[in-house]
């Protein structure tokens, strides 16, 4: 047989170990994995020698979405995901400018504007609000891999549901084995905090932090549990950003409670001292706590308690990441990161003594398994979408501005650098970038389902 793509003399990364192997590939899957691919012939040949070959990343939590145009769009920012290492994107379903994914409608007209835009292969969450419980089916049926909560409050079309709205909502995921996801921040003190700031005109970085004090999460977060606890539902905590919140977590899945969790990139990598200095392009939701909390979060990744890390890419406009042009109350908060989330856990990973193959597992596995398309996606090995990163572990890099293909070159990790950085991306067999170029064109992408 004749294969498409070897790629050869790498080291494959899966969570179960490490293999010097070369891949062969075939209409755009993991045909054969063998030790010597010299008598093999191919269409292509990539020479991964002294380089990582990762399964693709599934970034479990960005906004991707059709955003204002003015400051990101789902091709600028499905780029940024293929020049990054990220081969499928998992998008939520909150929109602003546009409507919320909040029923059958809405995500078959996304899906199919996601199916002719994206240059990476994408599944989507459903919304879950008070106003779409008998939407939650439709949803289901219509591909929805899970289901959306903000419990602080969300904006615009997206409402935060009560706890007894929650209970609904999960016992009728249940039915139907679904997955729900949190927003853990407890509405009634961050919303308390906030207008205490507003109606006091509090300016001041630390008044943001004091208005999203860690209970707040740690208080919403153990609501969830106890509602999985009860109904039996598969829930799934977003962006955690403290190792209280964690060592909650840990409890619960040892008490046989369904619920995974997810931590960013940027909780790995900044603390609240980097706000505090830097200014608001480090503004996020949940804030960003103690340097400590940076440690404690990676043992939690180590030991698999957070089994998903994620970038919760979320643009916007230089002047709404910056309380240099309004009181930093009225400042907007959100982290662009999709393009560099894969090169800063990476050099993070490898600063606290993880192996390679925990990355494979958090990035890649670990999503893949829990938004049901582990067996397409996620891993290296046969019959899996060929569906492919080679990491340089040796490569220095830093973020430039001007090398980000986000429409508003607005990051705090620009500046940030570090070693070990993806030169290569394949989706499907196909090389989608390399060397920060994209390869692919619009729509390349496609839905996994």
């Amino acid at each position: 047989m004749r294969f498409d793509l070897i790629v050869k003399n790498g080291t494959i990364v899966n969570t179960d170990g490490l293999c010097k192997a070369d891949i062969c590939v075939k209409d755009g899957k993991i045909a054969a994995i063998v030790l010597d691919s010299r008598d093999i012939e191919a269409d292509e040949c990539c020479d991964a020698a002294g380089k990582y070959v990762f399964p693709g990343a599934v970034d479990a939590h960005m906004h991707i979405g059709e955003y204002n145009a003015d400051f990101e769009d789902m091709q600028t920012s499905t780029m940024a995901a293929a020049v990054g290492g990220i081969t499928t994107c998992v998008d939520m379903p909150l929109n602003l400018y546009s409507p919320s994914v909040v029923n059958g409608e809405i995500f078959k007209a996304k899906k199919e504007l996601l199916g002719s835009e994206s240059y990476v292969d994408f599944i989507m969450w459903g919304a879950l609000v008070p106003e779409n419980l008998d939407k939650l089916v439709e949803l289901h049926d219509a591909g929805a891999a899970a289901f959306k909560s903000f419990l602080s409050g969300g904006g615009n079309d997206f409402h935060a549901p009560d706890m007894g709205q929650v209970r609904q909502a999960l016992m009728t995921i249940k039915e139907f084995d679904g997955l729900a996801g949190f927003h853990c921040e407890d509405y009634s003190i961050i919303s308390r905090g906030r207008q205490y700031v507003l109606n006091n005109k509090i300016d001041g970085r630390q008044a943001f932090c004091d208005s999203r004090p860690l209970s707040a999460e740690i208080i919403a977060t153990s609501n969830i549990i106890e509602l999985a606890r009860e109904t039996g539902a598969r829930v799934h905590i977003c962006h955690v950003s403290h190792p209280r919140v964690a060592a909650v977590i840990e409890r619960a899945q040892l008490e046989g409670v369904d619920i995974t969790a997810e931590t960013c990139s940027h909780y790995l990598t900044f603390s609240r001292e980097d706000y505090l200095e830097k200014g608001c392009l480090f503004g996020c939701a949940p804030s960003l706590r103690e340097k400590e909390a940076i440690d404690g979060l990676w043992e939690y990744v180590k030991k698999g308690v957070l089994g998903c890390i994620v970038s919760d890419h979320s643009p916007g406009m230089p002047e709404s990441r910056s309380d240099e042009h309004q009181p930093t109350y009225m400042s907007g908060f959100g982290i662009s990161s999709i393009q560099t989330v894969f090169r800063t856990v990476f050099d993070g990973a490898v600063k606290h003594g993880c192996s390679p193959c925990i990355l494979a597992r958090e990035l890649s596995e670990n999503p893949a398994r829990r938004f049901g398309i582990y067996g397409t996606k996620g891993a290296v090995k046969t019959g899996f979408d060929a569906d492919m990163v080679i990491v340089d572990p040796e490569r220095e890099w830093a973020v430039k501005a001007e090398e980000l293909y986000y429409k508003q070159k607005v990051s705090c990790f620009v500046g940030h650098s570090g070693k070990g950085e993806p030169v290569a991306t394949y989706i499907r067999g196909v090389k989608a970038a390399e060397n920060g170029r994209v390869l692919v064109s619009k729509g390349f992408g496609k839905f996994v389902g």
